[in-house]
């Protein structure tokens, strides 16, 4: 297996797990914060969604991000170049729940775009660093960070869901 297989297989394996971790889901679930401190999974969703668009169709790709060319932003009544980074307890908390079933089209309007992406590579395009002002960050750094932040948000998503459930 190359590179590129095994992050195809990654970013597979991501999107059943995801489907698992929102199986069932409910407006109760995806609105609960465990503390004024944390995420709700409506949040997590969104920014999950927001950071693959980003660093794929705006780093990588050179392209403007879907939330924008869509017009997702808009239909969610959101800022263009929001995405959560360093969101504050208190902006977490004002976010708006947004429907759930539109959010999860842009999720998958993303993820096609990145699996359009993933195939148009060569493997030495993995070493390529699109941005100059980023030179730490090849094209496989970001498959990497992506991939990492993508696993660990959906374990959030779970023990989310755990904790609201055991109450």
């Amino acid at each position: 297996m190359n590179a590129l297989d095994f992050i195809h297989a990654s970013l597979t394996d991501e999107e059943q797990y995801f489907s698992e971790s929102i199986h069932e889901i409910t407006d109760k679930e995806l609105m609960w914060r465990p503390s004024n401190e944390s995420n709700n999974i409506n949040w997590i969703v969104w920014h999950m969604s927001r950071v693959e668009d980003m660093w794929f169709n705006f780093f990588c790709n050179k392209q403007p991000e879907l939330w924008e060319t869509n017009s997702w932003y808009t239909h969610f009544n959101l800022p263009t170049r929001d995405n959560g980074f360093g969101h504050t307890a208190d902006q977490i908390k004002a976010f708006p729940k947004l429907d759930f079933a539109d959010l999860l089209k842009y999720r998958n309007e993303v993820r096609n775009s990145t699996l359009n992406y993933l195939i148009s590579l060569q493997e030495s395009d993995l070493t390529i660093v699109p941005r100059e002002q980023r030179p730490e960050m090849a094209i496989s750094d970001v498959f990497v960070r992506i991939l990492n932040e993508l696993f660990q948000h959906i374990g959030h998503i779970n023990y989310i869901r755990g904790l609201f459930n055991s109450k």
